[in-house]
């Protein structure tokens, strides 16, 4: 079962959801982890999961930071049963808690009790202790808004680049975006990839090929050269390779899997 809820307002700028899932699965259930532009602290609440490289096992009543990703991740289940819980930041909003840069982190996938970033150990444990996905929530926002008063002001160029990319479906060119911000390439890149942990050129394909999926799960009959082209890509041939890249899947196989896109963990 997969459950998702929004932040309160004083946070929407900087968390874009909370998720949670929980139920019954198969041993050695292999899981995928699309990117999305964000990042994710994920709290294993009852049973372990093991990522397919075998480099982090997730244990119950840790928590482990999944940083930006440009390509899907796979997710194994070492049990039965599955817990987990999300907090997914916006592409800008971990940078106002920390001073770290993003990019540091691009495509790893870190046990969080290793990282000086935000929470501990402790407050995962407390977490976990708890016995409803709202009483976790709470906790988790009483924590950051008491931290509102020593946050990061957050480039304001940056979300609107952001912005700009999204609202565009990933579709505006680099040069333009810069030309609109009023910023040198190589600067806006530098900045953007410090609280982002991608480069403009890579969350603009994120972005894109997230709308693409978007566009698939709406469809039937689907004219695969023409949804190409309205996506953004330049023919048929270029978006399916680009598509089973960044999910692993073509786009025909892709439509046929059971759980939403809006899920973190959709099924191989």
């Amino acid at each position: 079962m997969y459950q998702e809820y929004p932040p309160c307002p004083s946070l929407a700028p900087y968390i874009d959801k909370y998720w949670e899932v929980k139920g019954e699965t198969e041993y050695d259930m292999r899981y995928k982890i699309l990117p999305d532009g964000c990042a994710d602290f994920i709290f294993s609440i009852q049973e372990p999961s093991q990522p397919l490289n075998g480099e982090m096992l997730m244990q119950p009543y840790r928590f482990y930071f999944v940083g930006p990703m440009r390509i899907y991740s796979e997710l194994v289940t070492r049990s039965t049963n599955l817990h987990m819980m999300g907090v997914r930041f916006s592409p800008c909003g971990l940078a106002a808690f920390t001073k770290v840069p993003l990019g540091e982190f691009t495509d790893m996938r870190i046990d969080a009790s290793e990282l000086d970033m935000l929470f501990d150990n402790s407050f995962a444990e407390m977490l976990c202790e708890r016995e409803s996905l709202q009483e976790r929530i709470q906790i988790i926002e009483r924590f950051l808004l008491s931290r509102l008063s020593a946050i990061i002001p957050i480039d304001r160029q940056m979300l609107q680049a952001t912005d700009l990319i999204i609202r565009s479906n990933g579709m505006l060119p680099i040069r333009q975006l810069t030309d609109k911000l009023y910023l040198g390439q190589r600067h806006f890149e530098r900045k953007f990839k410090h609280v982002t942990g991608y480069t403009p050129k890579e969350f603009s394909r994120i972005t894109k090929f997230r709308n693409a999926t978007r566009v698939l799960r709406g469809i039937k009959d689907t004219d695969m050269q023409q949804l190409a082209i309205d996506c953004g890509y330049y023919d048929q041939s270029h978006f399916i390779k680009e598509f089973r890249r960044l999910s692993g899947s073509n786009p025909s196989a892709f439509m046929s899997l059971p759980i939403p896109e809006d899920d973190p963990l959709t099924y191989i």
